[in-house]
């Protein structure tokens, strides 16, 4: 029990080491693609050019972790996160950057699907594991706007790319080390797609499909629009860096207090402060009153995914976790892909299209509402009889 709880820490640090390399980087990366000379609509094609890699191979991550190939998918989702740091640093045209994006994709499939499992076979409670792996990834999302803006600030994009590079070798590291004391490393169990056929997995999957339509939008044509308007990269960074505080703190109180809330009205509550804090953000991104939208847009998202996230994979067999990691964590590619080019030819400029994202979230919320609606209806008429 000593040394899975010792692996499960040490993956933990892993993950972090991970989600901050990731964070550093994506909400300057189209700041990066302006620099070298990109217009809207190849900036709007960053993030489908990563998830359309990524979705592609999540689901056969899953496949492949129920099969016991964990080891084989944590290390060359690292060495090709690598890759693609090279050759962002490499780069001197947006076509490159396509390139590097696509690898990054492909790293990020293996990758965050094995993490996610990893908790689901911890010494101690699945839910509260789950919740910290989460939390692990709320704080690297928390220092890593802050210390990309810093980086690029001083020093410049290429050594960013450096210090990733750094980060995701040490994230390899510690991960073979986790690894050897895992029990599932040595096992083989095979999962089923049958038993991804829970209402409520399929709830939380289009709840964080939807989410992610309007938030893959945000975190690339909010910084894309402050560099159009000549606004200074600080404002940027503290706004992605307060998201992430109070998303990191909502994630730490979900982690405290497991055993003691509901899931599906956490998750609405969430979904609903998120989308309104964007919305807030959307009506004038340069004003100073944006920072305080942006603690709302924070603790909604703090509150909604990791309770998301424990929906979908508790309801499903601990047999076919991992393919249900994988599915669910491509819903968040699918928003990607579909989300930025949709809100960019609804609305043409950064701007607008920021806000037509918004309208295109809505849905998740509705189906989250109606879910708990109809649970609690279901739970009463139980009750009566």
């Amino acid at each position: 029990m000593l040394k899975e709880h010792t692996s499960e820490i040490v993956f933990n640090v892993a993950t972090l080491c991970f989600f901050i390399s990731l964070h550093s980087i994506s909400p300057y990366i189209s700041r990066y693609a302006v620099f070298l000379g990109a217009v809207e609509q190849e900036v709007a094609l960053l993030g489908p050019a990563l998830s359309a890699t990524a979705i592609s191979f999540r689901p056969l991550s899953g496949f492949l972790i129920d099969r016991g190939r964990l080891k084989l998918l944590i290390i060359a989702g690292v060495f090709l996160t690598i890759m693609a740091q090279i050759i962002y640093g490499l780069s001197n045209s947006i076509r490159i950057v396509y390139i590097g994006r696509i690898i990054h994709g492909l790293g990020v499939a293996l990758f965050i699907p094995a993490s996610i499992y990893t908790a689901t076979v911890a010494g101690r409670g699945v839910a509260g594991a789950l919740a910290w792996r989460s939390t692990m990834i709320g704080l690297a999302a928390t220092l890593g706007p802050a210390i990309g803006g810093m980086v690029i600030g001083l020093y410049g994009y290429q050594t960013l790319f450096i210090f990733t590079s750094i980060l995701l070798t040490v994230s390899a590291l510690l991960s073979l080390i986790a690894l050897k004391n895992l029990r599932y490393a040595r096992e083989n169990r095979r999962g089923y797609l049958g038993d991804l056929c829970r209402v409520e997995f399929a709830v939380a999957s289009t709840a964080i499909l939807c989410y992610s339509l309007m938030y893959n939008s945000f975190t690339l044509f909010l910084p894309a629009y402050h560099k159009i308007a000549g606004v200074d990269i600080t404002l940027t960074t503290l706004i992605f860096t307060i998201i992430s505080l109070f998303n990191l703190i909502s994630r730490i109180i979900i982690s405290l207090l497991i055993n003691r809330i509901r899931f599906q009205v956490v998750a609405a509550i969430g979904y609903g402060m998120a989308l309104f804090g964007v919305l807030l953000i959307a009506v004038d991104p340069t004003s100073p009153q944006v920072l305080m939208y942006a603690i709302a847009t924070g603790i909604g998202g703090g509150l909604l995914i990791p309770s998301l996230q424990v929906i979908a994979i508790l309801s499903i067999e601990g047999r076919s976790r991992g393919i249900a990691s994988g599915i669910y964590t491509a819903m968040f590619d699918i928003g990607n892909i579909i989300g930025p080019p949709t809100a960019m030819y609804l609305g043409s400029t950064y701007l607008e299209a920021l806000r037509a994202s918004i309208c295109l979230t809505s849905p998740g919320l509705a189906i989250l509402l109606t879910h708990i609606t109809l649970t609690s209806i279901h739970i009463d008429k139980t009750q009566r009889k």
